[in-house]
Order: C-alpha cells, then structure tokens, then sequence
C-alpha cells in the first residue's frame, strides 16, 4: 500500500499547484426558491438532455421536469408516471424516454420526435400486454445500449434486457446473476454500456461483470464473465461505472474509492484511495475537455485531469455548491456542466474556468475569504515568494490577503492599521505595499529600516507565517493610491518612481523617500481629490470631485516640491485646466490615466481622452457608444492587448484606447459577482491579462485567455401553435417558441417573420411567443409561413430558421360560395327591380303627357284676360313705388343715426371689456409686490425694535449686522413699490385708449407684459383655468416706433381670444388634452417685425376664417361677445399702423400674426 501513499502525496502537491480554491464559481442555481423557473421541490436526482435538445430534471416526491431554457414543465402521475420518487431519466436508441423510480420503470409512448405539435407528452408502463418491471430501480442502473436495447440491474433478479421494436412490441429478457461458486446472487448497484457492445455491471460484492450484447428478440444463453476484486463488505460496493471518450473504465465504490480498469492485466487499479471515504462515489461523468468529473454523497464534486492524476480541484459548498451531497453531473451539447445535488440543480457555464469569484459569505460555516464585502482597491504581489496573491481593501473591514490557495488572512485596525475603511492600494519600486485609507496612510515594509520616515507609529503583523511591519502616517484622508513615474529633472531624460495619494484638499508624493505635500498654496483647489496622473512633459494633473481638473504649470521634479516645501510666498504652480467651462460633461473626476500622449479621464458621465494642449476631446465613450453604464470609476491597462479594461455600474467594459471603441463587456449575467464597480482602486490587470474587479459584492477574477465563445449553433423548437377563432369568427394565431441554449439563456435572442404577412425579419428580441389577430384570406384558404432564428450569447446565430406552415380560412362570409350567392342575390333584385320600374314610369309618362296638353289649352285662355289687369296694375305699383321710396328715404336716414351712435357704444364697451380684461389680470399682479413691500415692512419694523435693543447693549457688530438687513429691506420695498407703479401706470395707458401718439417701444416687454396680463385675467375669470404659455422672443428686434396702448389692446385681445379656443377644446376632449399657448417674435427682414400667436386648439374652419375680421361677426354664444374685438384689431394694425394682421390654420390649432412696419 506504499504506492497509495505515494500517489496521494503526489496529488496534494498538485492540488498546491492549482487554482485557488476558495473561490465562488458562476454558478446558475435552480430551487424552489429561484425567481425564474422554480423548481417544485428541492432535491434532483439525475439531470439528462434528450436528442431534442431538451434537459429533463428528475425532481425527487415532485415529478419529472422539462426545460427548455425559458419555462419548465411538470410531468407527474397524471401523465402516467407510476411513483414520484424518481432517480433517473434516460432515451433508447429510436428516442423513447425511459423514467426509473422506486415503482420501477415507465416509457414514453412513443420517440419523442414523434410527438405532434400540441400533442401531450404520455408515459405508460405498458408496451402492448407486456408490463415493464415495478421493482425499484435507483441511480445508475439503467443504461441503453446503440442497437435499440435497454439494460437494467434489478437486487436479486440480475439484469433485464428491454427491446420495444418498431411495431410497437416489447421484448424482455431477464439475466440471472449467481455467484462464480453458484453462491448467493448478489446485487447489481451500477451499469454501463461499452462502446464495444459488452455490458459491464458493478456488484454489491464489489464484483464485477460484463457480458455480450444480442440484438434478437429472443431469450438466448449470455455467457457471464466475472471479475471478482471485492471482499462482499458492504463498502466495497461498486455505485458507479462510467466509460470515458478513450475507451477506459472507471468505477467508484460505496467507500470513497476511484479505481481504473486495466485491460492489459484484467484488474482494476485504484487511482487514490478512499478520495471521498466519508461519504462514498456516486457519478462519474467526462467532460470534453477530457476531465473526469466524480460526484459523491457528502463531499461535492472532485474534478480530476484524464488520467485521474493531476490537477484535482474540489467542488463544494464553499465554491457556491447548493450541497455538498451531489447525485449526478451531466455535460449537455453546448458543454455546460449541469450537477444534480441535495437542494436542487446547479449548471456550470461551458466558460466557467475564464471567471472565479470571492465574496464574505460563508458558505459552509468556514471562514469568509473577504472580510467585507465592498471591495474598493486591489493589489497583486511585487514578489512571487509573498504568500499574499492578492491584497484586497474592503469598505469597513480592513484588508484581506489572498493565498494561492483561496484562503485569507486579515488586516484590520485592531491589527494597528489606520482605518478599516481603505480606497486604494499600490507597490512602490522597493516592493513595499502602501495603503490609502479615510484616515491617512499605512506601509507594509518587510522590517522597521525599510519604512519610508516620518511613521508616527509602527506594528509588527504576520500574514501567513510571514512577519512584516505597518508603518502609520500623519495625513488626512486618502481617495486612491497611484505609482507614478516622474521626472528626475528639468531636462526630462530620465524618470523618477514615486508614491501619490489624492487626498482631502492635498495631494501627497513619497519620493526619494520624503513626503511631499501639495495643497491650496500650490494652487489646488478646498476639495476632495480623486486621481493623479504625469503627463509625458512631466505636468502633474489632478482630479477632483467637483472642480473638474487642475494641472502643473510646470513639470513637477523633485526640486520643485523641495521647493513648494521652503517657499513661503505660496505661489501657484497649478491651474484650472477642463472643466464645464471649457467643455467637460462634469467637474467630477474619477480616475486619470496617461497614455499615447492622450489623458485618459473617467467620469460619471463617460470615459473621456483629452489632448494636453488645449483640452480637446478626442474620445467620449458612454452608454450610446456601447458603454455598460455612463459611469467610468476605476480602470487598468492590461499588458497583453493594450486595451483598457473600465470598471462601471453595469459590470466590466474593454476598450481599445487605438481607436476608442468598447470590444468586449462583462456582467453579472457572464458569472460576474456582481455588476457594480466600487471605488476607484477596484480594477486591476496582471502580467497575464487577468483582470480582477472589486465590486460591491466581492472579487471576480477574469482570465481572458481561458474564455471562449459558444459555438453550437441554438436548437429552435416549436412549443405550441394554438389556432382559434372568437364568436364574431375572427381568427387568432399564437405561437410559442424556444432555442434550446443554455450558456446564457437570458441573452438568447430572436427574429421572425410570417410570411405572407410580413416578409421582412423582426428586430433582435427577447419575447418568445407571438400572438397575430384576424389574419386575412378572402375566397380561398390561405398558407402563412412562421420563421423564427435565434442567436445565442456569443453571436451564433440557429443553422436555419424553424418553419411552420399555418392555414388560415376565411369566415364564411369571406368563402368563395358565400361571394357566389352575394352575386345571384344582388343580381336578381337589380333585375326585378329594374322590371317594376320600367312598367311604372312608362304609365307616369303616359299620364304626365295627357295632363300636360289640357293644362296647356286652359293657360293659354287665361293668358289673354290677365294680360289686361296686369298692365293696370303696373301703373298702380308704379303709383306706390314712388311714394313708398320717399318714405324709406326718410326713415333710412334716421335709422343710419342710431346705427352710428349704437356702433359707437359698442365699440366703448369692447373697450371697457378689455380694459376690464387687463385689470382682472393686473389686480394678480399687484398682490405679489404688495405682499413683499407687507412682508418686508413687517421684518423692518421687528429688526427696528432689534436695533433699539443692540443700541442699548452697545453691541456694534450687532448695530452694523441690522442696519445692512434694513438697507436690504428698504431696497426690497423700493423695488417691489416701483413694479406696483410700473403696473398702474401701464394699466393707465391702456385705458387711454387712442388718446396716445406713436413712440419707441421695447416690443418684446410689451408682449411679455400684455401676455402676462391676458393669462392672470383669464385665471382671474375663470377659477380652474390652465394653460402653457411658451415665449419665444427674438431679443435681436429691439424698440419699436408705435402706439403701445393699442397694440397692446390687439395682442390682450388675440390672446384672450386663444386661451378661450384652448379652454373650451379641452372641456371637449377630456384629461389627455395639455392646451398649449405659444407667443414669439421675430424680424423677418430689416424692414418689418412680427408678433405671433399660436394655439393647439381646434383651429378656425374656412368659411369662419374669410370673415372673422368683420364687424359683429362672432362665433361666441349670444352676450358673450360683440364680434368687434378683431375688426377694431385688424383697424389698429392695417389703418393706425400700416401692418398686416392675418390668421392662418396650423395643425393642429390657429395662429394669428401681427406684421408691424420698423421705421
């Protein structure tokens, strides 16, 4: 037993080798508690895809699942399972699905492929009279072979051998198993089809044995062939055969050994003894990658390299396993990695090696790797001999160190560290890690005589049996931690390395072992600092939280921070270089970065590349240009691709800094942690592109170099087409569909198309069911052909599109028999009609022509006698026409006198309405300065009494803080007294009238003032009214040369006139409907300006608009208007002013425009 030890020695020195091990793995988990997909109950026994595509879950005391990546599908006894204590589903050659249970065995009724669509999947136990067995059959012990056999290991009957031909008959043979002595039968735990057709079966006896393959239908002699390597303990059971893609057998046993058959010595050979012997083997699968997967009941999964040696890493509930107790694990053809286990169903993705995740869960009671979970700085090793892989600052818990292993230690302020709050992280050049925390910074040295000086305190710490030193620092509070090379010298030539912390309103510098501290005599800004950057002349540039940033005048050496540090004059030597002013989208900055002689800037509203001259933007990468989010908070440059990977809200963005484009995003979705970025330290590159993310839930570490692409094409299947009509007879179709891909199912995507209907492919989607309604066909049925594509996460689009042929027939009132009778029906009562009508107006004719000729004969009598009274009545009428033409002379010339003096009332009260209009709105504008001059008075007057009081205390600054509040008061009071007189004294010339000549006026004030007017008067009459009232002033017009008190009156007039349109269409049309009123001015040309005023109303018809500028005519109810009010407009403009007022139709609503000459 030397060599057991041996090699188990040996693969803990590999295990030491591998990956970390303490890592969460993107797991997609199915329970009873998934948001998505729930499953009915928690424990899976076997997880199976079928030749369709379609993974089945056998769901313990629930029933058999079905799931086609977007919904599940319970079958249970109802669809003709037997028992719900299910432990395995499997498919025989011809796709019949076969279901084991405790209640023995059920098939499909026929290949799955042969189901109709819409047709119910049905199980039976039953093949014609024959009854499948009903004993008990657990995991691994039915297996079908290529020729269309099913072989199953029952306790104490041996194997039985099912054949279902394809006329639907079942053949059954049993296969007696005795022992080699013709002793005890013992029970057959496992068995498995070869690909050279023999059947092997691993005994209770620990035995095993293997048999011939027959195709015939009949009962035949099978030789038995035994290898007998057990003992007949209990332990050394066989659970499990499995046949990898080279051929070889592996086989584990109820104590936790994996053993591997040698075909050259007939024996198999154990690989590591007992690798699981406190719970025992209960699955071996092998993956494509030519790993061998091994599933046990208490110790999760162990991964194994082909031979079984090397690179062994396990799986369990520290790795974010749902359990530790793991039935079955399955690769499915896209080779996702799906595991059946004791709280559900966990599915690896196809990629899942490129992303291993920390967090501060614990998940099995051990110790958390992360200490807290909000990780805003990273750091990697300077020396590949530190234990410490990983540093990470955590939000609140300190500092984690990350072994090789997956194991942390802890490094927190009751270890001596400032705070436990840290932001950043960085080596320097002498391989000393420093620390940026909210209080200040730290130095982990290897002793005391490494630290930089001026610590105030030191503390001896030891990480992973490594004893180092924490140095404190007297500084404020650090926002990142940045190695920065600088120049040595004015000339340039050579750099300098150095340490930079952006601080609470200082930046500190650690070089050639001094603290240097910059700070607002140097010109930076009272702020936060966030980022620091050397340009390639050796300007120093800082960003800041809200000043945008600020930059070196100067290069920064060495001497010219000794020389900050002794000048006392404070001159600046940093200046404001981009902000809002002069083009940023935001002062707030989050990280810089140089490179290719371009500054790298993210921000809150995008990651940004600005030229060192002037500031110009020569990138802005956000959310429209294929940014995750608008937020770029952290970034690195990874030394293999030159590409920037970003850190945002949304999950991880790689940028090619070349020409500014976003080539590849992670997320949450990609096995991410979680999406968002946590502080401006959380993104960090390896030597070999490994990127590794802080983000607020833990660490996700990516390796690019193991991604891949999915390059299996998805599987589309039809899951339901339902055809129905409604009680009017109108059709609708709808269709369920699904690609049956499972690398990321929620980044599945599809196109379709009816043709037909549409020929044209639909845009990118994610619904997977469309619903048509009423359908057309006329006369005849008519085919509709669905399609449907899909493509999957990595961009593979399905090989071809899914068709289906849909036949749509018309309502009967639409069928070709339906138009034939509409035809004859029609036809026959045009006839008849046509018949009758003939007959009855060839009678009235008939009669027409005979009353004719008599009522011609009788006039022609009476013409004669009336010819002599007419012509005395002439010289009568002619008598009264002259006398009655006298007396209309008469009473014309009176009536034009009241006429004059009534339109002269009328036209006084149309200017007392307006007068009144405008007062309604002026007495709304006088309350607002009133209630200040009030208000105001009232604080004069209790700052007066104040004043006495300070007087008498001889309280000067007091006295002096009074008096400037009473001069402001006063100024208040005089400010709002002059509007109130600015008001009267327009309302004033407004009631003028004409009386006024023509002056300069500021036309935009008086449209602003008249409009104002117009809106207040109309809330004044009406209680609830409400409109939007736009201006649009064109301030290039200037003064105007006019009658200000009538012009005044129009615009009063034709405003009011719009709020009444919009008011009145709003009470039409209900809450939908936001009445909108749109002022503007403008200057068309040099020698005319414009005024006009738009509404959404209804509009004004055209019969009303060629005569609403007439006298009394008006469109309002009786008493609500005189119809004067746009004649006397159009009079002011046309005759007082030598303008033109039209009104025009603009869709919707009316605009009335006012055309003034500029003289």
């Amino acid at each position: 037993m030397i060599w057991y030890r041996l090699i188990a020695v040996l693969l803990l020195l590999a295990l030491l080798t591998t990956r970390m091990e303490g890592q969460v793995l993107p797991f997609v988990h199915f329970t009873p508690e998934s948001e998505l997909n729930p499953l009915p109950s928690a424990e899976s026994q076997h997880v199976f895809q079928d030749d369709q595509g379609f993974i089945w879950f056998t769901v313990f005391s629930s029933g058999l699942v079905r799931y086609d990546g977007r919904r599940m599908d319970l079958f249970t006894v109802a669809d003709g399972l037997k028992d719900l204590s299910l432990w395995g589903v499997t498919q025989d050659a011809a796709g019949r699905l076969w279901v084991s249970s405790n209640a023995g065995l059920v098939v499909s009724g026929k290949p799955l492929s042969f189901y109709e669509l819409n047709e119910p999947l049905r199980f039976t136990p039953r093949i014609g009279d024959k009854e499948l067995t009903d004993v008990a059959v657990t995991r691994n012990r039915i297996k079908p072979d290529t020729s269309g056999n099913v072989w199953v290991g029952l306790p104490e009957i041996g194997i039985l051998k099912y054949r279902i031909t394809d006329d639907n008959i079942l053949y059954a043979d049993t296969i007696g198993i005795a022992g080699p002595d013709n002793g005890i039968m013992p029970s057959v735990q496992s068995i498995v089809v070869r690909k050279n057709g023999t059947i092997w079966a691993g005994l209770s006896s620990g035995d095993l044995i293997s048999i011939d393959s027959d195709d015939s239908d009949i009962n035949v002699d099978i030789e038995i062939r035994w290898i007998t390597t057990g003992s007949g303990e209990s332990g050394h059971s066989i659970e499990v055969l499995h046949e990898d893609p080279e051929g070889v057998l592996w086989g584990g046993r109820r104590n936790g050994e994996l053993f591997r058959f040698n075909a050259q010595t007939g024996r198999p050979e154990p690989i590591r003894h007992r690798i699981a012997p406190l719970s025992g083997i209960v699955d071996i699968t092998s993956s494509t990658d030519g790993s061998l997967w091994v599933s046990t009941a208490g110790s999760g999964v162990i991964r194994l390299s082909r031979d079984g040696m090397n690179n062994i890493r396990n799986y369990s509930r520290v790795n974010g396993l749902l359990s530790d107790v793991v039935f079955n694990i399955t690769e499915d053809r896209e080779h996702n990695i799906w595991i059946a286990q004791s709280g559900g169903v966990s599915r690896l993705p196809y990629n899942f090696d490129a992303i291993e995740n920390f967090t501060a869960t614990s998940y099995a009671g051990e110790k958390p790797v992360l200490p807290s979970a909000t990780v805003g700085a990273l750091a990697l090793r300077y020396d590949q001999n530190d234990p410490c892989a990983i540093w990470a600052g955590t939000s609140g818990g300190g500092i984690a160190c990350i072994n090789n292993q997956g194991f942390s230690e802890y490094l927190r302020q009751e270890d001596g560290l400032s705070f436990d709050w840290v932001n950043g992280l960085g080596y320097d050049h002498r391989g000393r890690l420093w620390i940026g925390t909210t209080r200040g910074i730290n130095s982990i040295s290897p002793n005391r005589n490494a630290a930089t000086p001026g610590a105030v305190s030191h503390h001896d710490i030891n990480l992973f049996d490594n004893n180092r030193v924490l140095s404190i620092y007297p500084t404020v509070g650090i926002a990142a931690v940045a190695s920065l090379n600088m120049p040595a010298d004015e000339s340039g030539d050579l750099t300098l390395p150095g340490m930079w912390f952006p601080g609470v309103r200082v930046v500190y510098g650690v070089v050639n072992e001094k603290i240097y501290e910059i700070g607002s005599s140097a010109g930076l800004p009272a702020t936060i600092m966030h980022a620091v950057a050397f340009d390639g002349n050796g300007h120093l540039w800082v960003g800041t939280r809200d000043r945008g940033i600020f930059r070196s005048t100067i290069p920064v050496t060495p001497a010219v921070l000794d020389g900050l540090v002794t000048d006392t004059s404070g001159s600046a030597i940093f200046v404001p270089f981009w902000s809002t002013d002069n083009g940023a989208p935001t002062n707030q900055i989050e990280t810089l970065y140089w490179l290719h002689d371009t500054m790298w800037v993210g921000t809150p509203k995008g990651l940004l590349a600005i030229g060192p001259s002037n500031a110009e933007t020569i990138y802005h990468i956000s959310s429209a240009t294929g940014f995750l989010a608008d937020n770029a908070a952290s970034l690195d440059l990874s030394p293999t691709t030159g590409n920037f990977w970003t850190g945002t809200n949304f999950g991880l963005a790689e940028v090619d800094p070349r020409n500014g484009t976003v080539v590849n995003t992670l997320t949450r979705q990609d096995g991410l942690i979680d999406n968002e970025v946590w502080f401006y330290g959380s993104v960090v590159t390896g030597a070999d592109g490994t990127v590794y993310y802080g983000t607020a839930k833990g660490i996700s570490v990516y390796h690019p170099h193991l991604n891949r692409p999915n390059l299996v094409p998805p599987l589309l299947r039809l899951r339901e087409v339902n055809l129905t009509r409604t009680a009017s007879d109108r059709n609708e179709l709808v269709l369920e569909y699904a690609a049956l891909s499972f690398g990321n199912e929620r980044q599945v995507r599809y196109r379709t198309r009816l043709r037909g209907y549409d020929d044209t492919w639909s845009a990118e989607k994610a619904d997977v069911s469309l619903r048509y309604t009423n359908l057309p066909a006329v006369f005849m049925n008519k085919t509709y052909t669905f399609e449907v594509m899909a493509v999957n996460e990595s961009g593979i689009w399905s090989e071809e599109p899914l068709l289906h042929a849909v036949l749509i027939s018309p309502p009967w009132w639409f069928r070709w028999w339906a138009f034939l009778i509409y035809f004859v029906i029609i036809s026959g009562t045009v006839f008849t009609i046509d018949r009758i009508q003939r007959v009855r107006l060839i009678k009235k004719e008939r009669e027409a022509a005979r009353l004719l000729e008599a009522e011609l004969r009788a006039e022609t009598a009476d013409a004669r006698s009336k010819a002599a009274e007419v012509q005395t009545r002439m010289l009568e009428i002619e008598n009264e026409r002259k006398a009655s033409e006298l007396e209309k002379a008469r009473e014309l010339e009176k009536a034009y006198y009241e006429l004059k003096e009534a339109q002269d009332q009328l036209i006084q009260a149309e200017k007392m309405a307006s007068l009144g209009r405008m007062s309604a709105g002026i007495a709304h504008e006088i309350k607002n300065p009133l209630n200040f001059i009030n208000n105001f008075a009232v604080l004069s007057k209790d700052l007066v009494a104040d004043l006495n009081e300070a007087v008498e205390n001889n309280d000067t600054e007091e006295i002096e803080y009074i008096i400037s509040n009473l001069k402001a008061n006063t100024s208040k009071i005089e400010e709002h007294g002059k509007r109130a007189d600015s008001i009267v004294r327009s309302m004033m010339q407004h009631a003028r009238g004409g009386q006024g000549g023509k002056e300069l006026v500021n036309l935009n004030a008086l449209v602003s003032e008249n409009v104002n007017l117009a809106f207040h008067g109309k809330k004044a009459q009406i209680n609830n009214f409400n409109a939007e009232v736009k201006l649009n002033l064109d301030d290039s017009i200037g003064q105007v040369t006019l009658i200000p008190q009538d012009v005044g009156r129009v615009i009063l007039n034709i405003i009011g006139n719009a709020f009444d349109a919009v008011w009145e269409h709003a009470g039409k049309t209900g809450d939908d409907y936001n009445p909108v009123i749109e002022v503007s001015t403008r200057k068309p040309d040099n020698s005319t300006v414009e005024i006009r005023v738009a509404d959404n109303g209804p509009g004004i018809p055209d019969n009303i608009r060629e005569r609403i500028f007439e006298p009394f005519f008006t469109t309002k109810p009786t008493g609500s208007g005189t119809g004067l009010g746009l004649s006397l407009s159009y009079d002011i403009i046309a005759q007082g002013h030598g303008g033109v007022l039209k009104v025009e139709n603009t869709n919707p609503g009316a605009a009335f425009i006012i055309q003034l000459p500029v003289k």
